[in-house]
């Protein structure tokens, strides 16, 4: 691929053909879509306080110490992920890289205290990624809908400026089409993690989809996911003027954008942006002293996240810097909802970063006594600190979504 002049494209195991411009792509690091059937050994369905047909399978909610990642020659074909990266390794019987017990959220005492409280805040999260397949089972009661437009008449009719933006906005294609097919798989993964559906089939997200809402907008095409920091921007005020409070931002690039920076810093939103994934060689490296942009910028509404192995180590992939990167949260291996109705396992920054977003809507939600900026110290103020964070990221420790909750009050 032709070097771009003070250009570097951040994604690993994908190819991508830039001509011009300020480009941003997904930071998905060792992107893995493989059937869910090649997985035989999970964290059982009796410790999920919600028993989905394949909570069995995500570990980050519920790690219990049984999980083994060893090579998978019987099931997988080399080249399972459409986009023609490797599969890579599967869990099965074995010893490769075994799991920690307690590596996860911590969620099951929080989800049981939100739950019970019966006053609880709705709250509206924008997704700026690929899009979003809001048909899929899981996600058909997670989307945002504007109420104030008529789907298909061809009218304004909020008269925000966007036609028809029922579910949301295409930047990247300049219009309201917020899903196009297999290229929107990576937003699809991460609304699943945000608010996939309680309803005993298929994955479980962190968030009630009763009270946590995702707002579409597309802003990266392409199956490399690439776009520009002009969509990023325009995307960033869509969302704060149509009520988002909590914004994934699961991209980057090495290019510093002052007008990105500032749109950023004057928003009223929560940032929860990816760390990124390494550079060329698919080792992660210290953004500290190579920033990587947004996740780089110094600023009191972001918080940066990298990518935890369910060992407690960070991923070999994964960024980090003591100063640039707040936390990690489970990013390896991560079971969600796919384009066409499908479930996959996504690997990398990407899939870290809508833990910590799913962590700070639901608390947002639940504790109406916070405001937007109080979320982030509640959350890093929380972490499981652990050894191997120490010195790679600010708090030396992981999301503890239910420690963030002891501090509230019943």
């Amino acid at each position: 691929m032709t070097a771009i002049p003070g250009y570097r494209l951040l994604t690993l195991g994908l190819t991508a053909v830039l001509t011009a411009g300020f480009l941003f792509a997904p930071l998905q690091g060792k992107k893995e879509e493989t059937p869910v059937e090649a997985f035989s050994a999970g964290p059982g369905f009796e410790a999920m306080h919600y028993s989905d047909s394949y909570a069995v399978y995500q570990w980050a909610l519920c790690n219990t110490g049984i999980l083994k990642l060893v090579p998978n020659a019987k099931n997988l074909p080399d080249n399972t992920d459409t986009d023609g990266s490797s599969a890579g390794p599967a869990w099965e019987s074995g010893a490769a890289l075994t799991s920690v017990s307690g590596i996860d959220l911590n969620i099951e005492a929080a989800w049981k205290k939100y739950d019970a409280r019966p006053e609880k805040r709705q709250v509206v999260v924008a997704l700026i990624d690929t899009g979003v397949d809001y048909t899929h089972p899981e996600l058909a009661d997670a989307v945002w809908i504007n109420s104030d437009e008529i789907a298909g008449d061809g009218i304004d009719n909020d008269g925000n400026g966007y036609v028809d933006d029922v579910y949301g906005w295409n930047f990247y294609d300049n219009n309201n089409h917020v899903f196009t097919g297999s290229d929107d798989r990576h937003g699809t993964h991460s609304a699943g993690t945000i608010a996939a559906a309680r309803d005993g089939i298929g994955t479980v997200g962190i968030c009630d989809s009763d009270y946590v809402k995702i707002m579409v907008i597309k802003t990266l095409g392409t199956s490399a996911g690439v776009g520009t920091a002009s969509d990023v921007i325009k995307a960033i005020e869509y969302a704060q003027a149509n009520g988002a409070v909590i914004c994934n931002l699961s991209f980057g690039t090495a290019k510093y954008s002052e007008e990105l920076y500032q749109t950023m810093k004057n928003s009223g939103m929560l940032f929860i942006v990816a760390a990124g994934n390494g550079d060329e060689s698919g080792r992660g490296y210290d953004i500290d002293g190579e920033p990587v942009y947004p996740a780089s910028f110094d600023l009191d509404n972001i918080i940066s996240v990298a990518n935890l192995q369910f060992d407690g180590n960070l991923d070999k992939a994964s960024n980090f810097g003591v100063k640039s990167v707040d936390l990690a949260a489970p990013g390896n291996y991560i079971l969600s909802t796919t384009s066409g109705g499908g479930y996959g396992y996504m690997s990398g920054t990407s899939m870290a970063a809508p833990m910590v977003t799913g962590a700070a809507a639901m608390l947002y939600s639940y504790d109406t006594s916070l405001s937007v900026t109080d979320i982030k110290g509640r959350l890093l103020n929380s972490v499981h600190r652990l050894s191997s964070l120490q010195g790679k990221t600010a708090t030396g420790g992981m999301l503890d979504i239910s420690a963030a909750f002891a501090l509230s009050e019943n």
